[in-house]
Parts: C-alpha cells; sequence; structure tokens
C-alpha cells in the first residue's frame, strides 16, 4: 500500500459523523460510542511483493494518535484454495510471509482474527482487468484559483465497450539546490570556558559535497478517481492528476513524478467516491450527512458491530516523467527558496557578561557562554564568509540558517536509483 495517509485523514471527519448523527445538535467533543471501532486499510495489486494490511482501532474526534490492533491473525485467500499470510512487522502493520500477486479474473477474500477472538472478513473480491496507464503529459496552464503552474495530465484509449474505473495515486521527487552553499565549514577548536585560552572558532574546507544538491520527497494524500461510464467514446483524455503551482519551489531545477493507476471494480470505486465526499467536506455541519460509509469488510462474531474500511484487489499501472524548470517556463525568475537567504548575521564568539574569577582557572562567574559556538553546536548555521571588518575578533564570521547551505533540511543528498538529470 503505497498511500495511508488520505484514509486516515478522513477517518477522523467519518467517526465526527457517526457521532453527530442525522440531526444537527450541540456538538460534544468527547466522544466513546464507536471508539474501538475496526478500521482495515487493505489493498491487492497484480505486483509481486510484500503486501501489507493495516488494522487499527478507530479513535475517539478528540486524540490525535492511531491505536494499533496487535497479534491478530491476517490472511488472503484466493479462489484456488491458496492462503497468503501475513505477520506483523510493526505495530498494527501486517506484512504477506511471502512474496505474491494477485491475478486479473481471480477472487480474493481477507480475513482477520484478532487477539479476543473476533472474526472479520472481507466479501469475495475478483480483481478486475488491468488497463495499462497511458503516457503523462504536462501542459501549463492556470488553474481555478488564478495560479500559474503546470498541470500533470494523461490519457487511456481503446478501453473497450465496458465502463472502466479508476483510482490514482502518486510521488513527487525533486531537485533541491542549497543556494548559499559553501566549500567551507566552521570547526570548533575550543570550546571551554575559563581554560586559560579563549573560545576559539576555525574554518576548514568541506570533504565533500554533502547539502549541495539534494532530492525531496512527497506522495499524494488526496483521492483521485475518474471513470469512463459517463464518457462517449469510453476513453479518457487530457485527465489532471497533479498540479504544481510555478511559485511551489520543488519546481525550481528538475521535477518527476510518478503516477500509479489503479483499475478498480465499480464497488471500490463507489466506496472511494464515498470516501472522497467526506473529504472534500468544508464541515460536518454540512446539511447532507451521509452517514456510515459501508465497506465490504463484516464481523462473522457480531452482526452489529460496524467497520470502517475495504478491501480492494486493483491491478496497477504505472508511468513517471521528468522536466526541468525550463522546459515549461524558459527564462522565468526560479521560484523563492523557503527560507530567506539574505541576511548574513555575524555571532558574538564571546557573549556579553563574560568573565572568569581572578586565579580560579576553570572557574567562570560571569555569563561564559559563546553565541556562535552555541549555534554551531545546535547545528542551526552555516558558514557564509569571513568578516573583514577592522575590529572584528569577536564576531569572525558570516552565517547563513543551516537550509541555505545544506539542503539535506528539506531532503535527501542521496541521488535516487531511478533518477534522469
Amino acid at each position: 500500500m503505497r498511500n495511508n495517509k488520505s484514509f486516515h485523514i478522513v477517518l477522523g471527519c467519518m467517526i465526527a459523523l457517526l457521532v453527530i448523527g442525522s440531526c444537527i445538535e450541540t456538538f460534544e467533543f468527547e466522544t466513546q460510542d464507536f471508539e474501538g471501532v475496526l478500521v482495515v486499510d487493505a489493498r491487492l495489486t497484480d505486483e509481486v511483493k510484500q503486501h501489507q494490511i493495516l488494522l487499527s482501532r478507530a479513535r475517539p474526534f478528540e486524540q490525535d494518535t492511531i491505536t494499533p490492533i496487535r497479534n491478530a491473525q491476517v490472511s488472503i485467500v484466493e479462489n484456488s484454495g491458496t492462503t497468503y499470510f501475513f505477520e506483523e512487522d510493526t505495530p498494527g502493520h501486517y506484512i504477506s510471509t511471502s512474496l505474491f500477486s494477485g491475478t486479473p479474473g481471480n477472487v480474493y477474500q481477507l480475513k482477520i482474527i484478532t487477539s479476543e477472538g473476533a472474526s472479520f472478513s472481507s466479501t469475495k473480491e475478483t480483481m478486475p482487468e488491468k488497463v495499462p496507464i497511458g503516457d503523462l503529459e504536462i501542459k501549463r496552464e492556470t488553474n481555478d484559483f488564478g495560479e500559474d503552474g503546470v498541470a500533470i495530465v494523461l490519457g487511456n484509449e481503446s478501453l473497450g465497450n465496458a465502463p472502466r474505473y479508476f483510482r490514482y495515486d502518486y510521488e513527487e521527487n525533486y531537485e533541491i539546490r542549497a543556494p548559499k552553499w559553501d566549500p567551507f565549514k566552521m570547526v570548533i577548536i575550543d570550546s571551554i570556558p575559563c581554560d586559560g585560552d579563549a573560545y576559539e572558532v576555525d574554518i576548514a574546507p568541506k570533504n565533500s559535497n554533502k547539502g549541495r544538491i539534494c532530492y525531496g520527497k512527497r506522495r499524494s494524500t488526496r483521492i483521485i478517481l475518474t471513470a469512463t461510464d459517463n464518457l462517449q467514446n469510453n476513453d479518457i483524455t487530457g485527465f489532471e492528476v497533479q498540479f504544481v503551482a510555478r511559485e511551489n519551489f520543488i519546481l525550481s531545477h528538475r521535477y518527476s513524478i510518478l503516477v500509479h493507476q489503479y483499475t478498480q471494480s465499480v464497488d471500490a470505486h463507489s466506496y472511494y467516491q464515498g470516501l472522497e465526499a467526506f473529504s472534500v467536506s468544508e464541515s460536518v455541519f454540512s446539511e447532507t450527512q451521509p452517514g456510515f460509509l459501508t465497506g465490504n469488510i463484516s464481523s462473522e462474531t457480531d452482526s452489529e458491530q460496524n467497520v470502517i474500511g475495504y478491501f480492494e484487489t486493483a491491478p496497477v499501472s504505472s508511468q513517471r516523467i521528468f522536466f526541468s524548470y525550463d522546459d515549461v517556463f524558459p527564462g522565468e525568475p526560479l521560484p523563492e527558496y523557503p527560507i530567506s537567504c539574505e541576511f548574513l548575521g555575524n555571532p558574538d564568539l564571546i557573549g556579553p557578561g563574560y568573565h572568569c574569577s581572578d586565579g580560579a582557572v576553570g572557574f567562570c562567574d560571569g555569563s561564559c557562554t559563546s553565541p556562535l559556538i552555541d549555534l554551531i553546536q545546535s547545528d542551526q548555521i552555516v558558514f557564509a564568509g569571513e568578516n573583514e571588518a577592522e575590529f572584528s575578533f569577536n564576531n569572525p564570521y558570516f552565517v547563513l540558517p543551516k537550509p541555505c547551505g545544506d539542503c539535506t533540511v528539506y531532503g535527501s543528498d542521496i541521488k535516487p536509483d531511478f533518477w534522469i538529470d
């Protein structure tokens, strides 16, 4: 499962709706009635891998943390009779004990037995026929909010006569360049007060380009759906998966997006449409309340017990695209870096009030801190240049906030294996 963040964001709204019911009354933030409801996040694809299933308990509206379900027995049963078992990897996170893949046309059923002996199972789900994802394209356009930017769109053609249903998610990767990276760094020589010598900081060359160029990553958190049931030719053309505003710094140099297309059954698509309705609702107090969103998982031991979640069987097809800023916005100024790197500070080497007791080496009776050394030790600053002004002994170096000269604050300086410059 590539992304479950949107599922848990929507969960909070769902639980609030369960508590509110169908009429508007005074809302009490303390909730108890639905605490403990089983929450299942499960998807089987046609990828050969260790599949994963997440199990937790519904939390009260006012609680931020998720309560994982521990020590459950989890399995997926195929219509051939083969059973794929899962084991708990981390609390509430279950992975299959073997590599396997789902097969379009085959039927699968999820089974769960909690440590308390409660049994749950999904309906038997047939994995749909796989539809390859169309080529990704980029288009410069202005969105509905008046923002100039780039849209990532796709199309699927020749899908036959039967309607098709799709869900998408994506991973964005982007190059980050520290705007004020410097080949030198500050090195603390003496940081002990009143040891007979003054505080001392020197500069030394870096032994690598670490922090100069990095690679950021972020995953989609929204539900993205489309279908061909209302389209004239049963084809998808120019469907927008993502829009990135030109002012977003992730476009500054080189950008890549990997889009996954899941071919869904009509029932799974309907469920995710309902889930999307929760996620885009402006307020849980709106006049139209969708009520409890019923999935395909139910209790075998208590017919009155609700379950939140859906066991989806969906073959997946993926495409990746790369482009550089100049490909879309040639000759235009780059987006602003997330932090301003114009102001140069020069913190004191010896703080005001520094005083050592006469004749007592190692005993400080004043303010014996070094602002410069404290900032270096806390890893908050980077070297930006030497202060060549007269009487600069106590302010020897200009410095900048760490992100200005070290992009690892925003990403990894290890180039991904798939990256193409």
